[in-house]
């Protein structure tokens, strides 16, 4: 199968880049269909508007799990002048939404998201060293080893908060400033 790059709209390139595989479009929005329909299906005890958020936050979350991991977007944050660090808490927005959204299990996301945030940040100042993949593998390890302490979360809440700290730690600190392989 022959790699088609396909252009992207302007107001879509902090998620594609300006030019992405047509392969990674599909993946991205496969998982993201994916994502939310298996948060959906695990929210039926929420009313309608939560269910709503779910769903916004799980095609978003979802989708940036592979998008991050594209030519295209790694392409446009290295040549963009957007500071890695806004992006990374940037994400915030989405953790206390989440966190909202599940009150019962507010702090063990705000914990895990917040440490998650904190491994990119520290995986980020370390991109012109070696330790930049591992800085980030480690903090993965540790929202995950976190998040188990916490069974009574939620499983869309999980889902989420893990996929987001994936994106964070392994699909976007973990390559910043390194060369596209």
């Amino acid at each position: 199968m022959k790699n088609r790059v396909v252009n992207i709209p302007k107001p879509l390139w902090k998620l594609h880049g300006k030019q992405t595989y047509k392969q990674d479009l599909v993946m991205t929005y496969l998982i993201a269909v994916i994502v939310m329909l298996v948060n959906l299906k695990a929210s039926n005890e929420l009313v309608l508007w939560k269910v709503i958020v779910v769903a916004i936050l799980s095609m978003d979350i979802g989708g940036g799990v592979v998008s991050n991991f594209t030519r295209g977007t790694i392409n446009y944050y290295r040549e963009s002048k957007l500071s890695p660090y806004l992006f990374v808490w940037f994400h915030l927005l989405q953790a206390f939404a989440l966190a909202f959204i599940y009150q019962v299990s507010s702090f063990p996301i705000s914990l895990t998201m917040i440490t998650a945030m904190i491994g990119a940040s520290v995986a980020i100042a370390f991109h012109k060293r070696a330790m930049q993949r591992q800085i980030s593998v480690f903090f993965f390890a540790l929202v995950v080893l976190m998040l188990s302490l916490f069974p009574e979360v939620p499983i869309p809440a999980k889902t989420l908060t893990l996929l987001m700290s994936f994106k964070l730690l392994a699909g976007f600190s973990a390559h910043y400033g390194k060369p596209i392989e």
